[in-house]
């Protein structure tokens, strides 16, 4: 053996043996490269890069009672001793996940879609799961062993090829970890949800509502032509009668004989009523294909057919039939200087052939798609003297022509709304209303405010999708619009 390979070979020896630590699920060893202090840290510094992308939603009664649930089974939890945050981000995505040493998330969009207490602490559970048994932690250590493979496999062959070999096998084993410790959450998920007298059947539940939310959203997918937007986690790996979770479903209700208490719809149900749908109506909202800004005072409309979305980066409005996109988002203006610099600036292009529009400027130029450049209208419109809207309209050369016309109008139709209109902008929330006689999904459908599928939606939001019908009577979840 070389000089070089022993000090390899010590080196990673005093590695592995001074990253072992105790699970505290397992109690058995695992490779780990960060203590629980530094996990702790790293959780907090985190913390607030998770609150400035989606910020916290502000209704301090919802965070009370998703914080007083979360810290019950996280006293059950087997890291009893962290101190659990648990916060509901002002965002619509369908999501909930973990940082380490105990940052739990959940969106208002996914508890729109729950229908219970019990379901919720399922979901809470689960991600609760990942922090106890650190497998934030865990994946980052493999994933730096991987590293650190890959280089002495270089360091003492040469061999470049053979350590990239080298680094995707061990990404392979790392990535996967994702079906082994979401099974690993469920299971302890359940388990608190046990301890603290929920039936851990609430998760299989959750499953089904989910996995619904997921058929739907990959067959729209499909259908627009783009990836689907699935939550990652417990409900992403399983099917509905996924043997293996009904398995540590059921080992949880062995661990001792109780009488479980109610799921707690009805105070879930109140709980979330007059929840905000969709985007916050701080960041605009859309009404029939049009967008309204209050605070900046603007409005644009887009085409009947195209969808728009709206998050906090950008407003993105797409015609899929037609295979044409829209992005419009905020830039700021640089002192003295016009929309024609404005958008030279911005292509990096001092020679791009700019048109002054009532509106603004305007100019075509090409934006990359992946790895692919395309034709795009490029436009900027002036909101204040600090700030612009940038809107880029672009599709595929050959139907660019044609789809450049609606880019135009587009931008045409840019105006300014008077105080009296701003003031009257309504914003779409979550009620809970008892269906009628003749009530059906199709009809609250027609009067909704929901701008895209919304006979779909109301059925996924209450347990119906694809085919379930109503019962007079019965509670139903419903979107409607308010006055702000």
């Amino acid at each position: 053996m070389t000089r070089s390979l022993c000090y390899y070979s010590f080196f990673i020896i005093t590695i592995f043996v001074s990253g072992c630590a105790i699970n505290p699920v397992s109690g058995k060893s695992d490779f780990v490269t960060i203590s629980e202090s530094e996990e702790v840290v790293q959780g907090a510094k985190y913390h607030q890069s998770i609150i400035e992308r989606y910020g916290i939603y502000d209704n301090p009664e919802l965070q009370a009672y998703v914080n007083r649930l979360g810290q019950a089974l996280a006293a059950e939890s087997h890291r009893s001793h962290l101190n659990f945050h648990f916060t509901v981000l002002d965002s619509p995505e369908i999501n909930a996940f973990a940082l380490p040493g105990g940052y739990v998330y959940i969106t208002r969009g996914i508890m729109a879609y729950l229908n219970s207490e019990a379901e919720l602490a399922g979901v809470l559970g689960h991600e609760i799961g990942h922090v106890t048994a650190r497998h934030s932690v865990r994946q980052q250590s493999g994933q730096f062993a991987s590293s650190l493979l890959n280089v002495l496999v270089a360091a003492t062959t040469g061999s470049q090829s053979l350590g990239q070999l080298s680094s995707q096998l061990s990404t392979g084993i790392v990535r996967g970890y994702g079906r082994k410790h979401e099974l690993e959450a469920d299971k302890l998920g359940a388990e608190y949800l046990h301890r603290v007298g929920y039936n851990p059947d609430s998760m299989l539940e959750v499953i089904a509502v989910l996995k619904n939310q997921e058929l739907y959203e990959r067959a729209l997918a499909k259908k627009q032509n783009r990836q689907p937007n699935i939550y990652h986690g417990v409900f992403s790996t399983h099917p509905k009668n996924d043997q293996r979770l009904k398995t540590v479903v059921g080992a949880a209700k062995k661990l001792s004989v109780k009488k479980y208490r109610s799921n707690n719809e009805t105070v879930y149900l109140k709980t979330i009523e007059g929840m905000t749908w969709g985007q916050n109506i701080e960041q605009g909202i859309v009404v029939n294909n049009r967008f309204m800004h209050p605070t900046l005072a603007i409005s644009i409309q887009f085409p009947e057919k195209w969808q728009v979305s709206n998050t906090p980066q950008a407003l993105v409005a797409r015609d899929h039939e037609g295979g044409a996109m829209v992005q419009i988002l905020p830039v700021t203006i640089e002192p003295k200087e016009s929309m024609t610099g404005l958008l030279k600036r911005q292509t990096n292009n001092n020679k791009l052939a700019v048109i002054d529009q009532k509106y603004g400027a305007s100019a075509v130029t090409q934006v990359s798609i992946g790895n692919t450049k395309q034709p795009a209208r490029l436009s900027a419109i002036k909101v204040d003297n600090n700030q612009a809207l940038l809107i880029i309209g672009t599709s595929k050369k050959d139907a660019f022509k044609t789809l450049d016309t609606q880019f135009l109008k587009i931008n045409q139709s840019f105006s300014r709304l008077s105080a009296k209109e701003t003031t009257s902008i309504t914003s779409p929330v979550l009620t809970v209303i008892q269906t009628g006689k003749g009530d059906s999904f199709q009809s609250l459908a027609k009067s909704s405010p929901i701008n895209y599928e919304a006979e779909s939606i109301l059925r996924l939001l209450n347990g119906a999708f694809p085919d379930g019908h109503l019962v007079a009577g019965q509670r139903l979840k419903i979107i409607k619009n308010v006055k702000n």
